[in-house]
């Protein structure tokens, strides 16, 4: 008997839980335009917090959510060889070529920056570190984007 009431309160507790909204906003008992509306997710997280839920920007889903430009970027960088030895070439799209301001080199291990590179400088969509003189181990390579963003790229030397 105690198993089956178990059971049966369980379900009971999984029925009831099942189904709660992505995100609730709570409505106003009003429309008075003094009145702040809240917006929490699954989580009990407040996600806004505001007068009118269309202007609601982070109440989106997952799926709508805009790529960054550290994203955008991402996919068109390359870097080669790796692992490297000598010299580590970088090599960028020119669609891109304006959100990246500048690029670091610098160890795993460490905040000293060993080289850093300004992209407005250089005539070419390409820079070619010279890492001979570097000890083997992890290094980052560090774009700085345009609108703040931080983009890195790991790389290793042998």
């Amino acid at each position: 008997m105690k198993k089956l009431l178990f059971s049966f309160s369980i379900l009971l507790f999984s029925i009831c839980c099942a189904q709660r909204p992505q995100i609730a906003i709570a409505q106003p008992p009003s429309s008075d335009p003094n009145v702040v509306l809240f917006g929490y997710d699954e989580a009990g997280n407040q996600v806004f917090r505001g007068s009118d839920t269309n202007s609601c920007n982070t109440c989106r889903t997952s799926e709508q959510t805009a790529t960054s430009l550290a994203d955008e970027v991402a996919n068109k960088i390359k870097a080669a060889p790796v692992p490297v030895k000598d010299n580590l070439t970088v090599l960028w799209d020119l669609s891109i070529q304006d959100f990246i301001v500048s690029v670091d080199l610098l160890p795993y291990n460490a905040f000293t920056i060993y080289e850093t590179v300004i992209i407005k400088a250089l005539s070419s969509n390409s820079y070619v570190f010279r890492m001979a003189h570097l000890p083997y181990g992890v290094y980052y390579l560090r774009f700085n984007l345009s609108d703040g963003s931080v983009y890195t790229r790991t790389v290793t030397k042998n």
